[in-house]
């Protein structure tokens, strides 16, 4: 506090003089004021934005924390995915497997059309063969019904044909001319027929006329 002289003179001059001194003292330039509460304020202001920077920091490092997380868990899935998939294929494979048997049994017992009884001994043989080769294995016992009679039925003697021939088909047929048999009715007919595998197969029929249109000539024996 500025210190006011009261001098000795009359009390009004020095109580104006003394108010003077007083308002001269008030209108002193800001500078020499004391800078201790500006101080105060600048240090506030560093404080608060030291502890923002360092809430920044702190942030920014839970983020980046965060983010590591979650690559670590889509790498992780990304890999269980890649593990788990082959896992698949056995089951995929005995899937394609299983449909196959089914398609090759439902081929094999099928109920297909017959043909038309042969008319001639040598037509006998070529329809058996044909068959055989169009891989029509029920309609082959038409031509050789003492096949079902051996087997019991015509789908078992169907698939002991599929199985006799299946895997290496017959791919070509030359039938022969009907001989007759000493001594009998039955004829006799020579076949030659080629297999996928190149294979020649040479052999003959001994053809029967059954005397009924029904039946037409079968074969007897021979295969």
């Amino acid at each position: 506090m500025a210190r006011i002289d009261l001098g000795g003179g009359d009390s009004k001059d020095e109580l104006e003089e003394a108010l003077r001194q007083l308002e001269r003292q008030q209108k002193k330039p800001a500078g020499t004021q004391p800078s201790a509460p500006a101080d105060t304020d600048a240090a506030k202001r560093r404080a608060q934005r030291e502890r923002e920077a360092e809430h920044k920091r702190a942030r920014g490092d839970i983020q980046g924390a965060v983010e590591a997380i979650r690559e670590r868990q889509e790498a992780e899935q990304r890999a269980a995915v890649r593990v788990k998939g082959p896992r698949r294929w056995p089951w995929i494979v005995l899937g394609v497997v299983g449909l196959a048997l089914i398609a090759l049994a439902v081929m094999i017992f099928r109920s297909e059309p017959l043909p038309a009884p042969a008319m001639s001994a040598k037509e006998a043989v070529r329809g058996f063969w044909s068959s055989i080769a169009n891989r029509r294995y029920e309609g082959a016992t038409v031509f050789y019904p003492a096949l079902v009679d051996y087997y019991g039925s015509r789908q078992q003697a169907a698939l002991h044909l599929s199985q006799r021939f299946g895997e290496d088909p017959v791919t070509k047929v030359n039938v022969g001319e009907a001989e007759a048999l000493p001594e009998s009715d039955d004829v006799r007919v020579s076949y030659e027929v080629w297999r996928r595998s190149g294979r020649p197969y040479k052999g003959e029929f001994v053809v029967r006329n059954s005397g009924s249109e029904e039946e037409g000539y079968v074969i007897v024996t021979g295969l």
